[in-house]
């Protein structure tokens, strides 16, 4: 090949994951370090979405990462703008979601020689390794195929989790024939067939059988309605399982973990499935507290490490969870009873009943209003917490939320990043005054996109959740009364269609409204 027909290394990336991975979308901000990169979208026709901050890119990567089932691909500059990605990268590391994280770094001159170059970090691998699967720093251009395809295997044969590639800017800028594809697949783990008949029967001799869902089994829905409906068992869903099984399957009881009372039933059960969960703190909202099991524990988790955390489990099935849960599935053949659609009606009871009582006129609201199938995404804010437990979901990759990290101020771009990957799905986002400040800027990022979603603000003129922990402690209140003063200026500012609502009546009208026109709507709820 001569060398007029060699592209530089960026292109080369581009075109590689365009060309072998499906590549259709990247989040990103160009700048002087990673011009290369944006040839390289530029040539290939990727849709590349711009936010107004790094912070942006990574949320609304993730985002569209949960609504597709596919890796958030983001394309930044060395320095400033991988440090300013952190936080979304720590949330899908948190949250085990894929993420490539393609960022420029300082010239191989430089590296580590504290010379002080624009945008210079020492290790600028080093900084995210914490929160990624792998952080690599790429020296020679040919290890760039494999180093992609390791990424690739992270995203689909594990725990997914995101991934940083730091490429030099002189080597971004070298010359180089395109890349072929380095074909190394791993297969999915799959459990023994000795251990899952083991599992089988120990579910049917069960007399109060529970069946924990986590977001490792988000597209395994049909087996764990087999299961639960073979062995009459309630299911309990983490955040990240929300719609997993449909909120009015009367299996069903919801993401309710949280709640006290089903936190006991689970106790209190002589056999517990959890099935791509790892019961983390995040999960249990108790504290810190270990759930007590009283009975015998099966789990089942593509990661080996996460078997021995929390509880011990009477059977390990090392696995995929679709895989897993569909080979137990057609194990198990009982005679039905309705003891489980009961214990679940009552814990959904529980669950309502655990949550504050004044947000769920405004919940319910939204509900009656919201057009089936909507996707949700959610920051943390009082009206959130509650909605996780009680609002009703029926598909997966519809509710989008912090579970793993608590971030604020993602739900507003994870909601553009949804309303990307699917243009012809309703997207609604319910964030708090405070969080939004956090992020508000990619306001404009939404109308540039040409979005259509609602955004509904609770504001309640700060961190109301931390105004009441200081309270709770009887602490002096200190940087927890913030104003956004005008809000709905704000967004009309930005092009937004805005209007502020006091009353459930006015809510309802407004929301209704917004979602019978396309475009960007904005609704505040004044709380006084």
């Amino acid at each position: 090949m001569a060398s007029s027909d060699k592209i530089r290394v960026g292109e080369a990336i581009i075109d590689l994951l365009v060309r072998e991975y499906e590549l259709d979308t990247v989040f990103g901000i160009p700048g002087v370090h990673n011009i290369e990169l944006f040839r390289g979208l530029h040539h290939s026709g990727v849709r590349v979405v711009a936010p107004r901050h790094e912070q942006g890119a990574g949320f609304m990567a993730d985002g569209w990462s949960i609504a597709t089932g596919k890796p958030g691909v983001c394309a930044l500059i060395s320095g400033p703008g991988l440090t300013n990605v952190i936080t979304p990268i720590a949330q899908a590391y948190h949250d085990s979601r894929a993420m490539l994280v393609l960022a420029s770094t300082t010239p191989t001159n430089a590296l580590g020689k504290k010379f002080g170059p624009l945008h210079d970090l020492d290790d600028q691998s080093a900084v995210v390794r914490t929160v990624t699967a792998f952080s690599e720093t790429v020296i020679d251009p040919s290890q760039l195929p494999a180093l992609i395809e390791r990424a690739w295997n992270v995203f689909t044969s594990s725990r997914p989790r995101p991934v940083h590639i730091a490429i030099p800017t002189d080597v971004l800028e070298q010359f180089v024939e395109p890349f072929t594809r380095v074909t190394t697949a791993v297969a999915l783990p799959v459990a023994q067939a000795s251990d899952i008949q083991r599992a089988a029967q120990l579910l049917a001799s069960a007399k109060r059988p529970m069946i924990i869902a986590g977001g490792g089994a988000i597209n395994a829905g049909y087996a764990l309605v087999c299961i639960a409906t073979a062995i009459d068992s309630p299911i309990v869903l983490t955040g990240n399982a929300k719609g997993v099984v449909p909120s009015s399957h009367p299996l069903c009881v919801g993401s309710a973990l949280v709640i006290p009372g089903v936190q006991d039933e689970i106790e209190q059960s002589d056999v517990v499935l959890v099935a791509g969960s790892e019961l983390s703190d995040a999960d249990l909202y108790n504290g810190g507290r270990a759930l007590q099991f009283s009975g015998k524990v099966i789990r089942i988790d593509i990661d080996t490490e996460q078997m021995q955390r929390r509880v011990i489990p009477e059977i390990s099935l090392h696995g995929d969870s679709l895989v897993t849960l569909t080979a137990l599935a057609h194990e198990l053949n009982i005679s039905l009873s309705n003891s489980g659609s009961v214990r679940a009606a009552d814990l959904r009871q529980s669950a309502r009943a655990g949550v504050r009582q004044d947000l769920l006129p405004w919940l319910d609201a939204m509900e009656q209003v919201m057009p089936e199938g909507t996707t949700v995404a959610l920051d943390s804010t009082q009206l959130a917490y509650a909605a996780h437990t009680v609002m009703a979901c029926t598909t997966p990759r519809s509710w989008l939320a912090p579970f793993g990290f608590g971030t604020l101020g993602c739900a507003l771009p994870m909601a553009i990043g949804a309303a990307v990957a699917d243009s012809t799905k309703p997207v609604l986002a319910i964030v708090g005054d405070g969080g939004w400040l956090f992020t508000v800027a990619e306001m404009a990022a939404a109308i540039d996109e040409g979005v259509n979603m609602v955004m509904v603000l609770w504001d309640n003129r700060g961190y109301a959740q931390i105004r009441e922990s200081f309270d709770d402690v009887q602490a002096p209140r200190m940087g927890v009364d913030v104003s956004s003063h005008d809000p709905s200026a704000i967004a009309r500012g930005f092009g937004w269609n805005a209007v502020d609502v006091t009353t459930i009546e006015a809510f309802s009208t407004a929301l209704a409204a917004a979602f019978e026109h396309r475009g960007a709507h904005f609704i505040r709820i004044s709380v006084s």
